[in-house]
């Protein structure tokens, strides 16, 4: 198990491993790790995480691999698991998909969600009624309604059916816990045994559902002439507009990873901000203020993209929330070819040789008492616009880093604000 043996037995989870490694070997520039039987090199100096991130990424284009032995082309055509041009060449089809334009469309969808949700409170506060609400599993389905609208072009809403098929089946497919667990560990550790074994770790029946779901989806609107703000929009006009000959396996991949990175995350990124505006009243306080204010503006008028993106507040929040609470506890690249790390004056620091796996500690950072002063504690003000030039460069990584960070980064902060 290497280094994560904590995490197997369910003693902590895998962030907070990271962190604890990083703190005990925060000295070093560059550190052994080993995950479960890989070894990785940990990346820790800002000048080195830079140069091999941005300056020198043609040798760092690639994520490790996700499942080794999967031949599944649902995974192999994800994004985040492509590689070198043909990655390149799905993230130029892909970007014009997240742009602030295409991002304001659909916020229309987001806002219908919201609202069933905001129903489900008052239904269950009517009468002056109190009770006890489980927010993760609140936001679990509001996210979850939320992405089977905007990416999948589905209405379901998951307060008054509780057991819809999108629902149970984004729980079982995100789900990395039991067998599931298990299913993950031998994919990544032995992947020698999961060919013989013959098992995907994502099951047939769930990821047809969403082939499915997407395919059929798209040939109703093909032969309809119908238009909707969503992702599977989005992807059909991208594809029209490429010059590269996509398949509808691979937008139906694009779909699946979405909604793969975003059904847990948004839903954790989302209780995390209810969770620091209760433990910080005083912060919870002086964003409801910035509320009442974009209310009196609105005037009575529903809820607008560009006046949740002004909400300067807002974005400190949810900037400080993304710091403490990460996402991902690093992000990950595979070395593509030898590779000599040398500093300044071209003297060689270190040699990487093609295939080595390499992480970047994006949790460590974020809890470093030398880039964020009182790591441990929630202030917002730390991303100010007095105080946001004093936070140094790669140490700030909420969505990744270089040209292969997340892309659907607008994506997931206009759900959560």
């Amino acid at each position: 198990v290497g280094n994560a043996g904590a995490v197997v037995l369910n003693r902590e989870g895998f962030n907070k491993t990271v962190l604890n490694f990083y703190k005990r070997n925060k000295q070093h520039k560059i550190v052994g790790f080993y995950n479960f039987r890989s070894p990785v090199f940990v990346v820790q100096n800002l000048e080195y995480i830079k140069k091999m991130t941005v300056k020198d990424f043609d040798f760092f284009v690639n994520h490790t691999p996700f499942f080794k032995a999967d031949d599944d082309p649902l995974v192999n055509g994800m994004l985040t698991v492509m590689k070198d041009q043909r990655w390149r060449n799905m993230r130029n089809t892909l970007s014009p998909v997240f742009t602030a334009s295409k991002m304001r469309a659909m916020f229309s969808l987001m806002n219908e969600c919201l609202n069933e949700c905001l129903d489900r409170l008052r239904d269950l506060t009517k009468g002056g009624k109190h009770h006890d609400i489980e927010l993760k599993g609140l936001f679990t389905r509001l996210s979850n309604d939320i992405i089977a609208s905007t990416a999948f072009g589905l209405k379901v809403n998951s307060y008054e059916s509780p057991n819809n098929e999108f629902y149970l089946i984004g729980q079982s497919i995100s789900n990395f816990r039991g067998k599931q667990m298990i299913k993950f560990f031998v994919a990544n550790t032995m992947p020698i045994v999961q060919k013989i074994l013959g098992y995907k770790v994502f099951d047939t029946d769930k990821t047809d559902y969403f082939k499915r779901l997407v395919i059929d989806t798209m040939k109703y609107r093909q032969e309809n002439k119908i238009q909707r703000p969503d992702m599977i929009q989005l992807l059909i006009e991208a594809k029209e507009e490429s010059d590269q000959n996509w398949s509808d396996d691979d937008i139906v991949a694009q779909c699946f990873i979405f909604f793969f990175a975003a059904f847990e995350n948004n839903a954790n990124f989302t209780s995390a901000i209810c969770h620091e505006l209760m433990e910080n009243p005083d912060v919870q306080q002086r964003l409801y203020e910035e509320v009442l204010e974009v209310r009196d503006e609105l005037g009575g008028k529903p809820l607008s993209y560009e006046a949740v993106m002004k909400m300067k507040y807002m974005d400190l929040v949810t900037s400080e929330t993304l710091r403490k609470w990460n996402l991902a506890g690093f992000t990950d690249r595979l070395c593509s070819k030898d590779y000599d790390l040398t500093d300044d004056d071209g003297n060689i620091i270190f040699k990487f040789k093609a295939n080595d796996y390499v992480w970047f500690p994006i949790v460590g950072l974020h809890y470093d008492d030398k880039y964020f002063e009182d790591p441990e504690s929630f202030k917002p003000e730390r991303f100010s616009d007095e105080n946001k030039d004093n936070i140094k460069p790669f140490t700030y990584l909420p969505f990744g880093v270089g040209p292969r960070m997340c892309i659907g980064n607008r994506y997931a902060l206009m759900q959560a604000k």
